[in-house]
């Protein structure tokens, strides 16, 4: 492992204030043809994903940063070509299994999970046959590594109890880690919220990495360290604290995280969530500044 962990995020939406990118006249553009429009799009996030690497030292980069209705394929190869072996190149997989229900669904939701369960494990195995589906895809198209997208957590804790997350999660996510290593492909969770009550569960699917020890959501990532000392973790710099551009703080907690994280480690370096629309570019600008400066340090107690 390094000595100096890598960094990426895993969205990044703040390219205009960066590099003077405007995302929303690609999108909302006038094309003479949907392949136009299409291509237009894919330009776009291959300029944007280059220069995260060229630019920010970015260690890995999405297929898809925008444009989520592009070919996944084409995606993939297309990056891949563009940053060669500057930086790995990773795709996103949010259908898998069961998480986080939008707020129209809820109702429907709870009412099967406590009433139909033979239907919930129905859906859940379409989910899961549909990833494993689209990993293959992504995986033949060169991708180098899977991120499971599903927000298992609120703030106070997850979305549905730890028993019926070990009946109606669990078992598919576990499949499914199973399945893209059997491809020879990692896989890391990406999830906000308080994990605590179900972070053993998560830990025995096998995925490979846990993004993004949510601070917000009372994950620290020093105990998270001390409980899986053999874990790849990504994160943690809280998102909240970058809103606003206190330089002390977001330093403070950079050095946190690489302590902890940390330096030395298996992990990779990154805020709690992606740099969001509407973060003050200075803030992000802070947080690197912090982050160059103690992996020139190298592996000593960076909280010292």
């Amino acid at each position: 492992m390094p000595d100096i962990p890598p960094h990426f995020e895993l969205v990044f939406q703040i390219e205009q204030e960066m590099f003077g990118m405007e995302w929303q006249k690609v999108k909302n553009g006038c094309y003479t043809s949907f392949a136009d429009r299409q291509e237009t799009m894919q330009k776009f996030n291959i300029e944007l994903c280059t220069r995260l690497v060229d630019e920010l030292g970015w260690a890995a980069v999405p297929a898809l940063m925008y444009a989520e209705d592009l070919d996944h394929v084409h995606a993939i190869t297309r990056l891949k070509d563009a940053v060669g072996d500057r930086a790995l190149v990773f795709s996103f997989s949010s259908e898998g299994v069961f998480w986080m229900p939008t707020g129209n669904e809820i109702m429907d939701f709870t009412v099967m999970l406590f009433e139909r369960p033979d239907e919930m494990h129905a859906k859940a195995r379409a989910r899961c046959e549909a990833a494993k589906e689209l990993s293959k895809r992504q995986i033949d198209a060169g991708v180098d590594f899977i991120v499971q997208n599903t927000d298992f957590g609120f703030n106070q804790g997850p979305f549905i109890s730890p028993k019926h997350f070990g009946e109606f999660v669990t078992p598919y996510m576990t499949e499914i880690v199973g399945y893209i290593h059997d491809l020879n492909t990692p896989v890391i969770l990406h999830s906000d919220g308080d994990l605590r009550v179900i972070l053993d569960q998560i830990y025995s699917t096998g995925v490979d990495g846990y993004q993004s020890v949510d601070p917000q959501g009372n994950m620290d990532i020093k105990i998270v360290r001390e409980q899986y000392p053999d874990w790849l973790l990504m994160g943690n710099v809280a998102c909240n604290l970058l809103q606003d551009t206190d330089e002390q703080k977001i330093r403070d907690a950079v050095r946190y995280c690489m302590n902890y994280g940390g330096i030395g480690e298996k992990y990779i370096f990154s805020t709690s969530n992606c740099i969001f629309a509407g973060m003050p570019p200075e803030s992000y600008q802070i947080m690197l500044d912090e982050y160059d400066f103690l992996c020139k340090k190298g592996s000593e107690n960076v909280c010292a």
